[in-house]
């Protein structure tokens, strides 16, 4: 009876810790039916079939920008950066968890929901954030404060995966530009650089010092083009090969990394 009880208290140790963790009074998991270019509810179903079949070596979470560029699962959301996705990731087993107008808080009930369960990506790759600023109006603090929630269910649900936070990456609104600029540096700070790593490739894809997209790198000042990708993929080349001896993918072009804030 003792040796039953204990492989019970044993069992509910996660359910106990994620409970007893109080989320910042921001963040809202919940699903989202913004987009009507997609059905929210049958991606999410999607991802955790895939799951259940292949064991990823590289998972990317993120919002539109992500759910537009490539990878699978596939749906009628549209995919405008299929050569680079190609060549980032190459023969490598990938999961695009992007969802279009996604939230934090909505990766975060996703995930809380089962979508990263059962697997253990080497690297996890996180940028999201800007439908939190741009759509929703949250300040730089709450969408760090919630951007650290949603690493830790990261963490407790794939506590041997390197998790790659990206900046959150220009937007044609000047008025969000100083506010991208301090959200990203408060991102910068949430890594610890044993589990967490923190890259800005943003920089990479603005007008001079602007912070306002190149308009060769996107389609309306948000989401970026078929250029835009590639050099988004130049930039994540070069710190996936420095993060896994493993990865495999190329990179054409010249860097322009940059892990300030």
């Amino acid at each position: 009876m003792k040796k039953l009880l204990f492989c019970l208290l044993f069992a509910l140790i996660p359910a106990i810790s994620e409970a007893a963790e109080s989320l910042p009074p921001t963040l809202k998991p919940e699903a989202q039916h913004r987009d009507h270019a997609y059905t929210w509810e049958t991606r999410h179903e999607a991802v955790k079939e895939r799951h259940r079949n292949i064991k990823p070596e590289y998972v990317f979470i993120g919002d539109s920008i992500t759910h537009h560029w490539a990878g699978e699962p596939t749906d009628d959301f549209g995919q405008h950066g299929k050569d680079s996705w190609a060549r980032l990731f190459g023969t490598h087993a990938v999961t695009n968890m992007g969802f279009g107008f996604d939230y934090i808080d909505n990766a975060y009930y996703r995930i809380q929901q089962g979508e990263l369960d059962g697997i253990s990506p080497r690297i996890i790759i996180l940028m999201i954030g800007t439908n939190n600023l741009g759509h929703r109006k949250d300040t730089p603090g709450a969408c760090a404060a919630n951007t650290k929630a949603l690493i830790s269910l990261i963490r407790r649900k794939c506590p041997f995966s390197k998790i790659l936070l990206l900046g959150i990456l220009p937007r044609k609104e000047k008025n969000l530009t100083e506010a991208i600029r301090e959200t990203n540096k408060q991102f910068s700070l949430l890594a610890d650089q044993q589990h967490v790593f923190f890259s800005n490739p943003g920089l990479g894809l603005q007008e001079s010092n602007s912070g306002a997209l190149r308009k060769s790198c996107t389609t309306d000042g948000v989401h970026l083009s078929p250029a835009g990708y590639s050099i988004l993929t130049n930039e994540l080349s070069d710190l996936l090969h420095r993060m896994d001896p493993q990865f495999k993918g190329g990179k054409i072009g010249p860097l322009h990394l940059n892990t300030e804030g």
